[in-house]
């Protein structure tokens, strides 16, 4: 997650979808040079922030929902919250050659010994299914951020997020992973084993698999 204090804004970051970018484009906006070079000094020796110019106050991947027990809902809404989705056809695609590459990953050995992306999908659907919508609602099933962005519509979408903070800034493109389009990676058996196991997040969130 990212949090500013000065431009009152917070980012849900969920996993391949942008976040890396997202974060490297508004870092600049969460707090002045000098702090952020004490905040990154601070990170390396693995010395305390303080929360009020700590950028990274909470854990990469944590929850809405977790934010607001630790922030308290009303200072939650003092802050214009967001997040990215993605297709979750797409995002299993994306997940499973970030994965497959990145040794430093905690489930890479988990994939390198699979056959193929088929065998990916079918232990995912089956052994470690995690939603999007969960990272945005509470547990009432109430959506607790403000916007959501499609990765779909990224540049477009981080451009009125920026506007609604009044501020101007540029995604870079960070932690890619270039693929064939995500369709192809899909068999019949696949593309409805998917659409079954993520249908939470396909109809909130209204994708489809074309």
């Amino acid at each position: 997650m990212l949090i500013s204090h000065t431009k009152k804004f917070l980012f849900i970051h969920i996993y391949k979808n942008a976040g890396t970018s997202i974060k490297v484009a508004l870092l600049p906006h969460c707090a002045g040079l000098i702090h952020r070079t004490y905040v990154k000094a601070s990170r390396r020796l693995n010395i305390p922030v303080p929360s009020k110019i700590n950028p990274f106050l909470y854990a990469t991947h944590i929850k809405a929902k977790s934010v607001v027990k630790k922030m308290g809902m009303d200072e939650f809404q003092r802050y214009f919250s967001f997040a990215v989705v993605r297709n979750p056809w797409d995002w299993q695609v994306s997940q499973y050659k970030y994965m497959k590459k990145n040794k430093k990953h905690f489930q890479h050995d988990i994939i390198r010994k699979m056959a193929d992306f088929d065998e990916y999908i079918v232990w995912r659907c089956n052994y470690d299914v995690r939603y999007q919508k969960d990272y945005l609602v509470s547990e009432n099933d109430e959506l607790l951020v403000n916007y959501i962005a499609r990765y779909e519509s990224l540049e477009e979408d981080f451009e009125k997020v920026c506007s609604r903070l009044g501020i101007e800034a540029q995604l870079p493109r960070l932690n890619v992973s270039n693929h064939i389009p995500y369709q192809e990676y899909y068999n019949t058996q696949t593309r409805d084993l998917v659409a079954k196991t993520f249908v939470r997040d396909i109809e909130y969130f209204g994708y489809e698999f074309d």
